[in-house]
C-alpha cells in the first residue's frame, strides 16, 4: 500500500504514536496494521552494539574519514558499516557527523569531519551514500552549530546570515544533494534563541524549502522540550520514546495551534521510513569487513614531516629499532561516547606485531615508557634504567597522542597539548637519539609542542579504527605510500579570540567566517602543519595550467607528474579567491579537490569544471547566493599554505551584482 493509503487508515492514536520513539533506539510501529518498527544504531563509526560477542566491525573515525580526502574510501566505510547493519538487525546507523570544527577543544571533534564545509559535506555525503545504496538509512548530525560540547543542551548559538550558511550548513547542503540520506539529526541548543528542534526556519524553511530534502528530521536523543512545537516546525520523529509526545500534539489539536495537515505531513514521513524494505544479511564475511577497515586506514595516515628521509624504515638503513609507547601495542581505534565501537581484541591489529612480520630481519626492541605508579620526576630514570643503550639504536619510535577519554561526548578538552611526562619521555628521545620518528594519534589537532617539535619526523594517524596497526605498519615499512592529508588546521596554540563555551546561555559567533584555515591564512605565524598538509615518500610536480570558458562555466586543466621512483596519490585542491570584493571574504576558500594516483613516472591531466557556486557567496539582504562581475584568483594547491599554481579568471556578466546592482537590488 502507498503511504497515503495507510494513512487514511490509521487513527490519531496511531499517528501521533509514530512521531516518536518506543524504546531508546527503536521506532514504533502500526501494530494493527502488520508495520513494524526499526532499530537505529548508534554511529557514526560502526555499528554501536552491546550485546556480547556482537564484534562489530571499527571503521576510522569520521576526523581519519576526513584525512583520506578519498570519496572512495568514505563510500567504502559506508557500504562496510552497512554490512553490520544489515547483520544485526539495524536499519539506519545515526551518522555521519559533520559539524564544522570552529572550535578545536570540541569533545566530539573526532566523530566530525573537518574544518572546512566542501570537504565535510563531500566525505560525510559519500559515507552516507554507501549506506543507503545498502538500503541502511542514515542521520545526518547535528543540525545545526552544534561546535561544542559544554552547554550543548542549554546554549543559543548567535550567529549571522552570511556565516550560517557559507561556513555551518554548507556541508549539510552538499551531503544532502550526494546521498539523499534518509533522515537529518537536529542538534540539541538553540540557534537564535529558538531551539533548533522547534526551528521552523532551519528545519522547514532552508532545509526543505532551499535545499528539497524529502526525508525524515529525527530529534538528538532529548532534543525535544514541546512535542508538538517541534512537529509545527519540521520535526517528525522524537527520540527517544517519550509519551508527552502524544499527549501533545492531541492537545494541539484540540485547541487549534496545530492542524491536522500538519500531523499526516510528519506521519507520512515517519511511514516512508518504517515502509522500508529491510536489507537482508548475505555472505557477511568479518575478515573482508577487517580487510576493508585497513583500506580506509592506510589513506588516513598523515606523513607531516620526514627530515633526512628518515622514512619509510628498510632493512638496508635499519638493523635494531626501539617501539616505545602503548599505542604500539594497544593502539587507539576510537574515541568515546556514543560513537564507540567494540570490535573483537582478534580483529584489532598491533602495530608492534605488524611491524614485527613486515619487517623480519630487522630487530625491534619494546618497552613502556609509562610505568605504573611512578611519579613522572621519575619516568625518564626508568625510561634509562629499562632502555639503558636508546642511543646505540639506529631507530626510535614513540607512539603517543591523546587519552581516548579527551575525545569523548558530553566534554570538551581543556587543552590540545601533549601531556606533561609525554613532553619529557620526547625531549629524552631526541637528546639521546636524532634519529626518531613520532607517531601521534588523536581525534583532532594537536597543538605545537615543542618537544614534539624536534622529532625530525611525524606522522599522525588518528583514532583510525581496528586496522589502523597493520595500516601504520605498513606505511612506516614502506609498503604503502602515505597519502593522507589534514582535514584541520595543527596549530601552534589555541585562538584567543574566540567565544568557545559562551555563558551558559548564549554563545557568540563573532569571528564570522573566519574557522579554521580561513583564520590562519590571515595569521600563518600560527600555523604548525596546514589544513591539507601531508607528505609523500614520492614527488609531484604541477605545471602547464589552461583555463578556458565553457557555455556553463570554466574548465581548469593542468599536468600532474609523479617524479619521483615510487608509486603514489597525490590529493590536488582548488581554492578562490576574489581580492576585490564589496564584501569581507578569506583570503581563498577549498572549492574542489580530487584524489589522484599515479604510477612513478606517470602524468596525467587534471581537469577542473568552475561554475558559479564556485565563486557565489550568500547575501543576507537579498537572501541569495550572488557573483560579482571581477576577477577571481583560482589556485592549485598541495594545502592551504602550498600553492602550485595560480591562475585569474575574469567574470563578466551583465546580469550579474556589481555594487551598483545590490545597491538597486537592495533599494528595490
Amino acid at each position: 500500500m502507498q503511504v497515503q493509503e495507510i494513512l487514511s487508515q490509521m487513527t490519531l492514536e496511531e499517528k501521533a504514536t509514530i512521531l516518536t520513539g518506543s524504546q531508546s533506539l527503536i521506532t514504533a510501529g502500526v501494530p494493527r496494521l502488520g508495520i513494524a518498527p526499526k532499530n537505529v544504531a548508534d554511529g557514526p563509526h560502526g555499528v554501536r552494539d552491546y550485546t556480547p560477542g556482537s564484534n562489530c566491525t571499527n571503521l576510522p573515525s569520521m576526523c581519519a574519514l576526513g584525512a583520506t580526502w578519498s570519496r572512495e574510501a568514505a563510500y567504502l566505510a559506508g557500504t562496510t558499516i552497512a554490512e553490520d547493519c544489515k547483520k544485526h538487525d539495524k536499519q539506519m546507523l545515526l551518522g555521519p557527523g559533520l559539524n564544522i570544527k570552529r572550535n578545536a577543544l570540541c569533545g566530539r571533534n573526532f566523530e566530525y569531519v573537518s574544518e572546512d564545509p566542501v570537504l565535510s559535506g563531500e566525505i560525510a555525503g559519500h559515507m552516507a551514500k554507501g549506506l543507503e545504496d545498502e538500503g541502511i538509512g542514515t542521520s545526518l548530525k547535528h543540525f545545526a552549530v552544534n561546535s561544542q560540547e559544554t552547554y550543548r543542551t542549554e546554549t543559543s548559538v548567535e550567529v549571522d546570515e552570511r556565516t550560517l550558511r557559507e561556513i555551518y550548513l554548507r556541508g549539510f547542503e552538499r551531503a544532502i544533494k550526494i546521498a539523499n540520506p534518509q533522515s537529518v539529526m537536529c542538534a540539541y541548543n538553540k540557534l537564535s534563541s529558538i531551539w533548533c528542534s522547534e526551528n521552523r526556519m532551519l528545519l522547514t524553511e532552508i532545509l526543505r524549502g532551499d535545499w528539497g530534502f524529502k526525508g525524515l528530521v529525527v530529534s538528538d536523543w532529548g532534543a525535544v522540550h514541546q512535542g508538538a512545537k517541534a512537529v509545527k516546525a519540521g520535526l517528525d520523529l522524537r527520540m527517544p520514546g517519550n509519551p508527552d509526545t502524544v499527549r501533545d500534539v492531541k492537545e494541539a489539536l484540540a485547541n487549534g495551534t496545530m492542524t491536522m495537515e500538519e500531523v499526516d505531513t510528519a506521519a507520512s514521513r515517519v511511514l516512508e521510513f518504517l515502509l522500508r524494505p529491510v536489507p537482508a544479511s548475505v555472505d557477511y564475511d568479518r575478515n573482508v569487513q577487517h580487510e576493508n577497515a585497513r583500506r580506509v586506514a592506510r589513506e588516513s595516515i598523515c606523513l607531516l614531516r620526514n627530515d633526512r628521509e628518515l622514512l619509510p624504515i628498510t632493512s638496508k638503513k635499519y638493523r635494531r629499532i626501539c617501539v616505545t609507547g602503548e599505542y604500539a601495542v594497544r593502539p587507539y581505534i576510537n574515541g568515546q561516547g556514543s560513537a564507540q565501537v567494540f570490535p573483537d581484541p582478534e580483529y584489532v591489529d598491533s602495530p608492534l606485531e605488524c611491524l614485527r612480520k613486515l619487517l623480519p630481519d630487522v630487530q625491534i626492541d619494546y618497552f613502556d615508557y609509562l610505568p605504573r605508579h611512578k611519579p613522572d620526576n621519575m619516568l625518564w630514570h626508568y625510561f634509562r634504567e629499562k632502555m639503558p643503550g636508546i642511543e646505540d639504536y639506529d631507530l626510535v619510535l614513540v607512539f603517543t597522542g591523546v587519552s581516548p577519554s579527551d575525545d569523548s561526548e558530553e566534554f570538551d578538552r581543556g587543552s590540545n597539548q601533549l601531556a606533561g611526562y609525554i613532553e619529557d619521555v620526547l625531549r629524552n628521545v631526541t637528546y639521546h637519539n636524532p634519529n626518531c620518528v613520532l607517531v601521534l594519534s588523536s581525534g583532532c589537532s594537536t597543538f605545537k609542542s615543542p618537544k614534539a617539535d624536534l622529532f625530525p619526523a611525524i606522522v599522525q594517524t588518528w583514532p583510525s579504527g581496528e586496522g589502523m596497526g597493520m595500516a601504520i605498519a605498513e606505511m612506516l615499512s614502506g609498503r604503502l605510500n602515505p597519502s593522507g592529508k589534514l582535514s584541520e588546521t595543527f596549530p601552534t596554540q589555541m585562538r584567543t579570540d574566540l567565544d568557545l563555551n559562551g555563558d551558559g546561555l548564549k554563545q557568540e559567533y563573532t569571528e564570522k567566517w573566519r574557522v579554521g584555515y580561513r583564520y590562519y591564512d590571515l595569521h600563518p605565524e600560527e600555523i604548525w602543519f596546514p589544513f591539507g598538509h601531508g607528505l609523500s615518500y614520492t614527488r609531484f610536480e604541477y605545471a602547464n595550467p589552461v583555463l578556458e570558458q565553457t557555455k556553463v562555466g570554466w574548465t581548469l586543466s593542468f599536468d600532474l607528474t609523479n617524479a619521483g621512483g615510487m608509486d603514489g596519490a597525490e590529493v590536488v585542491q582548488l581554492y578562490v579567491g576574489d581580492p576585490v570584493s564589496t564584501v569581507s571574504k578569506p583570503v581563498k576558500e577549498l572549492k574542489q579537490f580530487e584524489k589522484v594516483f599515479l604510477k612513478a613516472g606517470e602524468s596525467k591531466k587534471v581537469t577542473f569544471n568552475i561554475t558559479d557556486e564556485d565563486l557565489n557567496y550568500f547575501n543576507p539582504m537579498l537572501h541569495k547566493w550572488v557573483v560579482e562581475n571581477g576577477a577571481y584568483d583560482i589556485y592549485i594547491c598541495a594545502s592551504s599554505r602550498d600553492v602550485r599554481l595560480k591562475v585569474r579568471l575574469d567574470y563578466c556578466d551583465p546580469g550579474c551584482y556589481s555594487m551598483q546592482k545590490l545597491e538597486d537590488a537592495m533599494i528595490g
